[in-house]
């Protein structure tokens, strides 16, 4: 079966190895490739284990495993990839996941920072996102994220990503 991270290859040689725990994603990429396969499968814990740790106390697994579960994955477009190789300490991957729930294809635009630990593997640190129904937007036209419908965060805020960190010492800086 072909992997769900639309990398072409078979789901055994390229995410379910990360998700068995038999290896560890060399890149920031196929962390997020991965991190992608694990929620068309809903496996949370996955999830939760390739948190940067200072997140994994804010994360709400029963509002990730209701996503997970309640939606039906459509496919993942990497539209950029900065630094998250395999002798970088830091990655950016921007993406599109795009899914359907409720009769409405969504498409869920991401840009995530990526963090290799001490002990080398990479952990998600925050993205910055931004979700539209696939049909609100002119045919042939990319993507784009929808506008923010809560007040843009200030750089002495906490941060949204739960870490909590000031927003700037954190994911805006």
């Amino acid at each position: 079966m072909r992997c769900p991270c639309g990398s072409g290859l078979d789901e055994e040689s390229c995410c379910g190895r990360y998700l068995r725990g038999d290896a560890s994603p060399p890149t920031a990429e196929a962390l997020m490739r991965s991190r992608y396969t694990a929620y068309t499968r809903g496996d949370i814990d996955y999830i939760a284990s390739t948190l940067e740790a200072e997140n994994r106390a804010a994360f709400d697994r029963a509002a990730a495993k209701a996503w997970s579960t309640q939606s039906k994955w459509l496919g993942l477009r990497i539209l950029r990839v900065e630094g998250g190789g395999p002798a970088d300490r830091e990655g950016i991957v921007e993406f599109i996941a795009t899914y359907s729930q409720g009769g409405q294809t969504i498409e869920h635009h991401e840009v995530s920072q990526f963090r290799r630990g001490e002990r080398g593997a990479w952990r998600f640190v925050c993205g910055d996102t931004g979700t539209r129904r696939a049909d609100q937007r002119p045919h042939g036209s990319a993507p784009r994220p929808t506008p923010q419908s809560t007040p843009k965060v200030g750089r002495n805020d906490p941060c949204p990503c739960g870490s909590g960190k000031k927003y700037k010492k954190c994911c805006g800086g």
